[in-house]
């Protein structure tokens, strides 16, 4: 098998993903009978829509980020972090 166009594997494939999972989300919405419009707007109102919001946002966003970023430094260094769900969860702790 050839291997991928790189903008392909930074464009395409993120977005095929995103609208899958916004289909098979919008699908279960529409399931238990509810507008998939409305509880979007609910989401980003409620993430978004005030400095409150924001606030939330940012604050459980954190965790992850980090998360994150420890994973990409040992990556960069050639290292494999097999911890990062127990870095999430102990740095998740008040």
């Amino acid at each position: 098998m050839d291997k991928m166009p790189k903008w392909a594997d930074v464009i395409l494939t993120p977005l095929i993903s995103l609208i899958l999972a916004m289909g098979i989300s919008a699908l279960v919405i529409l399931a238990i009978g509810e507008s998939p419009w409305m509880a979007l707007k609910t989401m980003v109102e409620g993430a978004l829509g005030s400095s409150y919001g924001w606030g939330f946002t940012l604050y459980y966003a954190t965790n992850f980020i980090f998360t994150g970023l420890a994973v990409a430094v040992a990556y960069h260094a050639s290292l494999f972090n097999i911890g990062g769900e127990g870095q999430a969860a102990m740095g998740g702790l008040p």
